[in-house]
């Protein structure tokens, strides 16, 4: 059956997978993050000019931005086709749900079976995390599958070593996150040593060349950063007040929940049997993976959000292994004749497991973010306010006032390039939860700012409910509001003066 229909079924498994994706994409005429709305200026700004938006004026401090801009251009070729919002949910959705066709090749791969990798490929789909990423123009939609077929590619390097240089290239100048997959090649090597596993010498090279390459490749876009920031670029000079959030300490059962449970079961097992029991050379390279991934975890050096689905995309695929063992055994047992029963089962579980996390994730994760009433918000502050003012907003809202607003914020989520960032933050939120006008008021001429955009997830992040020093009346005054948003305007009468 899989060698007759095993194509058919792999692109019934695509199309599924896109389908729920775009689903939920659909579902809302917004997107689920504010860093969506910075990918969506950059896309906006590259059909209109044709150049990415390297030097802004709304962004605090008119903000350089350094990043590789090779995605946004992907995204925006196929605005030529297709309204750019529509493009900025199709495009990267369809990236996403290819991971499925290189789940397949590597499992198919590592098993030599190819009902095992149609199945893989069907469990790639709904690694909850990863599939709950589906309304935030993502580049790591293109990322993920692209490494994928790079590990493909590797595993068959004498027959694709073109391909895998070409592909690497690519990776190189598309994403700072091949270098994860460089700390991988380094620990596949020295797994293969301390296992007296003998190895190509084309693996051993095209490693090195790999590491030495993307290195290089990186300190070429990012040489300004590096000069900048030293080694303190690792953490992206995110606030020590937001780091904390950003590089999340690990709780097991959110972990388990996000990755889903058969995989991540069976993939510690699997660790465990290839790292002190049996050894087994391509399934090195994906305990390599899982163990660099576990490991920048651990020390906070990737993003909680980010780091997990990578880590399920290669425990699933490390499932594929479990999951050739476990039939060769029934097959060797006199329950042999309930293989069919067995393998149902193992589906029925993992069904719960991942595709139902992978439903509700991705239910939250369209809902929890922007409302109607805040885009009516922040789009009468871009009809009704002054072109050069200047709006005050939680950090994870300052890619909305300058992508939908139009307006210059006081701080964003772009941290690079900047010495002052814990100070702005610091300073914004005094703005909401200090109850002494004159202090504000301070605050609001040191950054040039005229109004104030109390949403509920400002709210949230300062734990108020209105803003106390309001109620004087002598500086500022509401011009908007509804059940979600306020606004407030600095009156221009309000100055402070100095006495002595």
């Amino acid at each position: 059956m899989f060698k007759k229909y095993g194509g058919v079924l792999l692109f019934i498994i695509f199309l599924l997978v896109l389908g729920l994706r775009l689903y939920f994409a659909f579902s809302t005429p917004y997107f689920s993050s504010d860093d969506a709305y910075f990918n969506l200026r950059q896309i906006e700004h590259i059909k209109e000019t044709k150049l990415p938006l390297f030097n802004d004026d709304l962004s605090y401090g008119a903000n350089q931005f350094i990043f590789s801009p090779v995605f946004h251009y992907i995204v925006a070729f196929f605005t030529l086709f297709m309204p750019v919002n529509i493009a900025a949910k199709l495009i990267p959705n369809i990236f996403s749900a290819s991971t499925v066709f290189f789940a397949y090749l590597i499992a198919n791969k590592l098993t030599k079976s190819r009902g095992i990798g149609i199945f893989i490929a069907f469990f790639s789909g709904f690694v909850p995390i990863f599939f709950a990423d589906l309304n935030n123009i993502s580049v790591y939609s293109l990322v993920f599958p692209l490494i994928l077929l790079l590990v493909y590619l590797f595993m068959n390097i004498k027959s694709n070593l073109y391909w895998y240089i070409l592909v690497l290239v690519f990776l190189s100048f598309l994403h700072p996150f091949v270098l994860v997959f460089c700390l991988g090649l380094l620990v596949y090597q020295v797994l293969l040593i301390m296992g007296n596993v003998r190895q190509k010498g084309a693996e051993l090279e095209i490693s090195l060349f790999s590491v030495f390459f993307v290195l290089w490749a990186q300190f070429i876009l990012y040489k300004k950063l590096f000069l900048f920031h030293g080694y303190s670029v690792i953490w992206q000079n995110i606030p020590a007040s937001l780091l904390s959030e950003h590089f999340s300490s690990i709780n097991a059962l959110e972990a388990i929940y996000m990755v889903g449970v058969i995989p991540l079961i069976y993939g510690i097992y699997l660790i465990f049997r290839y790292l002190f029991k049996e050894n087994r050379k391509d399934v090195y390279l994906f305990i390599s993976f899982a163990l660099v991934i576990g490991f920048l975890l651990w020390l906070r050096l990737i993003e909680f959000r980010i780091g997990l689905m990578f880590l399920g995309l290669v425990l699933v695929l490390l499932f594929a292994q479990y999951f050739k063992l476990f039939v060769l055994y029934i097959k060797q047992t006199r329950a042999s004749s309930f293989l069919p029963l067995f393998v149902c089962f193992l589906i029925c579980v993992f069904i719960v497991s991942s595709v139902v996390p992978s439903w509700a994730l991705a239910d939250y994760a369209v809902d929890r973010y922007i409302s109607e009433e805040e885009i009516d918000a922040l789009r009468w502050i871009r009809d009704k306010t002054d072109k050069n003012a200047v709006v005050v907003a939680p950090v994870r809202e300052g890619n909305l006032i300058t992508a939908i607003a139009k307006r210059k914020n006081v701080v964003d989520s772009y941290f690079f390039l900047h010495n002052d960032v814990e100070q702005r933050l610091k300073d914004v939120e005094k703005i909401f939860i200090s109850s002494f006008e004159i202090e504000v008021v301070d605050l609001m001429n040191k950054y040039d700012a005229d109004y104030i955009y109390l949403s509920s997830e400002a709210r949230r992040t300062f734990n108020i409910n209105f803003l106390d020093y309001f109620s004087s009346g002598k500086c500022f005054e509401k011009v908007y509001g509804n059940d979600e948003v306020s606004i407030y305007h600095k009156l221009e009468s309000c100055m402070l003066k100095v006495v002595g």
